[in-house]
């Protein structure tokens, strides 16, 4: 007797304390073998069938036994007279009655069993769900599922395994590999295995905790969707490409349309870590599987049977981010950014186009030009390339939430924008077909070709100009201003002298060292003594009567180009002057040119600023 708190307690005996114990351990015996005598496993339709014929083959025998010893001795009584036929005949009818009262409980159970899991599992065909019945219960798990090509087989689409569960096994395709759900929510991936060698095999038969891959346990169903371990392809057929509809930062309805890709399940990361063999070419990760079948979204419904959608294909998948990434990349920008047409070959094509008409200026005039140019910035464009890049670089969140999604992206074609709305995509079609037609115009006319026959054609014009004016236009003038031919006469010569004059002065002005200067000087000289015009004679006010005036030049070449300003100059500056020489261009043009550039490119140094010039003088002055 224990005593505590003043109440007595009763020490347990040996024998109760032995008793305990040996109730706890049948309770735990008899519950291993009703669990495996009910054991939902591959194997444990072979036990029950083993029990099943075991134990009906004893009530059969039993039963049979005590109803003829019942008949024997109660229904032939005292007299004890019995033929052997009549004895026969009861053991028949016996034997029959017992094995009924065994098939048509059994027969019954299966029914109603069958009706029970047809109506949870909505399975139109009873037939499949007796089927299951029967062989787990009295059968083998001989059911086989097929799986090829990233589906099931038709052979099997009526299969239990496939409309119920397991247990059973399943083959699969190389370029295949599926997701089976256990009832506890565990999940297990069956794909193509390594072929295994023949001492393998022999131990794992050996090993009774093994369990083969492509076993599943009792209710272990298939999680759709499948996965096809090829590489997919949207785009094949054309009609396959994704149109992905969108707006632009401006609110512009615009559409990516042809947009094609090549992707495939993510294959990094495999544990094993083999390369692909004839028996297994195409691997994969099981996480990937994981992820691309639990993290797919499927759609809720409010109406019919079913609470939910069935799954779409894992390729969807990759369809929405595509949609979600071009999606983005149109909403954050507006519409000319990404439709822009004016590049970087079209600013350097201006910028030439500014340096030629400096040399001209320089040419043929001695008062340098401007050189506070405006600075022609490329307006802001995202080439297709920038969004294709979005997809391939890892550091992108593209690449990133598609492997988390299970996925590798290997190629994608952005396709091209189009405008659904028509009278907008007229509008803006419109406008861009026209500034594209502007830019090819003005690329055509900035050839070296095109601006020489420009020139020629300039030059000619103005010849037409001077000869309408003197001698046709100033000789009809002449003509009905004095009737004395000697006077018409001088009168042109005078209209010669003027005009001559003017292009002395445009020599004066700007190229006094030309060789075209000397032989204008001599004509002039002619006239003038012709009109009597004193040669040397000043007027009062400092002016001279002659056109021709003499000038004292310096003892420095007016012509020289200009040093540069640091060493490290020298070499581009060099490059700078002998493609200048050898476009035949004045080097008064140098200073200009790089105050040009300097405005242009104000965080470039003046050594970038040189090489910039040569590049652009190789790549168009030709």
């Amino acid at each position: 007797m224990n005593e505590r708190g003043g109440a007595a307690k009763k020490t347990p005996s040996a024998w109760e304390i032995e008793s305990k114990r040996f109730k706890e351990l049948y309770d735990r015996w008899l519950d291993f073998h009703l669990n495996k005598f009910f054991d939902l496993s591959i194997d444990g339709p072979g036990r029950r069938l083993s029990w099943i014929i075991f134990l009906g083959g004893v009530f059969i025998v039993f039963g049979s036994i005590v109803h003829i010893l019942l008949y024997a001795f109660l229904t032939l009584g005292p007299a004890r007279q019995a033929d052997l036929f009549s004895l026969a005949v009861f053991a028949g009818t016996t034997f029959v009655r017992m094995l009924l009262l065994l098939l048509i409980p059994a027969l019954i159970a299966i029914n109603m069993a069958g009706n029970y899991l047809a109506d949870i599992f909505n399975l139109k065909k009873i037939s499949v769900a007796w089927k299951f019945i029967g062989e787990l219960s009295l059968g083998g798990a001989n059911e086989v599922l097929h799986i090829r090509d990233g589906k099931v087989a038709e052979e099997d689409k009526e299969s239990p395994i496939l409309l119920i569960g397991g247990p059973g096994r399943v083959e699969v395709e190389f370029d295949t590999a599926a997701l089976f759900e256990r009832p506890d929510g565990i999940p297990h991936v069956i794909g193509p295995e390594e072929k295994k060698s023949d001492e393998e095999e022999k131990k794992a038969k050996k090993d009774r905790q093994h369990k083969d891959n492509a076993t599943l346990d009792g209710f272990e169903r298939l999680r759709e969707p499948i996965i096809n371990l090829r590489d997919q392809y949207f785009g094949n057929p054309s009609t396959d490409a994704i149109t992905v509809e969108g707006r632009s930062l401006d609110g512009i309805q615009v559409n990516a349309s042809d947009v094609r890709a090549l992707f495939s399940i993510r294959r990094d990361g495999h544990s094993d870590s083999q390369k692909p063999t004839k028996e297994r070419p195409y691997l994969y990760n099981p996480q990937s599987v994981h992820d691309l079948i639990y993290q797919q979204s499927v759609p809720v419904l409010s109406q019919g049977p079913n609470p939910s959608g069935e799954p779409s294909s894992w390729t969807g998948a990759m369809r929405g981010l595509l949609n979600g990434s071009i999606g983005e990349f149109m909403s954050q920008n507006r519409l000319a950014e990404y439709l822009a047409s004016i590049s970087t070959l079209e600013i350097e094509n201006s910028e030439f186009k500014e340096d030629t008409i400096l040399w001209q200026t320089v040419q043929y005039s001695s008062e340098l030009p401007d050189a506070a140019t405006k600075n022609i910035t490329k307006p802001k464009f995202h080439p297709r390339t920038e969004l294709s890049d979005r997809f391939m670089k890892y550091s992108n969140g593209f690449s990133k939430k598609a492997g988390e999604r299970g996925i590798n992206l290997h190629w994608v074609g952005v396709g091209t924008w189009k405008i659904p709305n028509k009278t907008a995509s007229d509008f803006i079609s419109g406008q861009h077909i026209q500034a594209w037609q502007i830019n090819r115009e003005n690329a055509a006319r900035s050839d070296t070709q095109a601006l020489q026959e420009v020139m020629e054609e300039a030059e000619l014009n103005e010849k037409l100009r001077l000869i309408q004016t003197v001698p046709f236009e100033a000789y009809r003038q002449n003509r009905a201003r004095y009737s004395e031919k000697e006077k018409a006469v001088k009168a042109l010569l005078h209209n010669y002298w003027d005009q001559l004059g003017d292009a002395l002065l445009v020599y004066y002005n700007g190229n006094p060292a030309s060789g075209e200067l000397g032989e204008i000087e001599k004509a002039i000289l002619i006239i003038e003594r012709l009109l009597n015009i004193p040669e040397g004679q000043h007027t009062v006010g400092g002016g001279s009567f002659s056109k021709i005036r003499q000038k004292h030049r310096s003892p420095i070449d007016e012509n020289s180009p200009p040093a540069p300003s640091s060493y490290d100059e020298v070499l581009p500056y060099l490059k700078l002057l002998a493609k200048l020489t050898e476009l035949k261009v004045d080097f008064k043009a140098v200073e200009p040119m790089l105050e040009n550039e300097a405005k242009r490119h104000p965080g470039l140094t003046p050594k970038e600023r040189i090489e910039r010039i040569v590049k652009r003088l190789e790549r168009y002055g030709k």
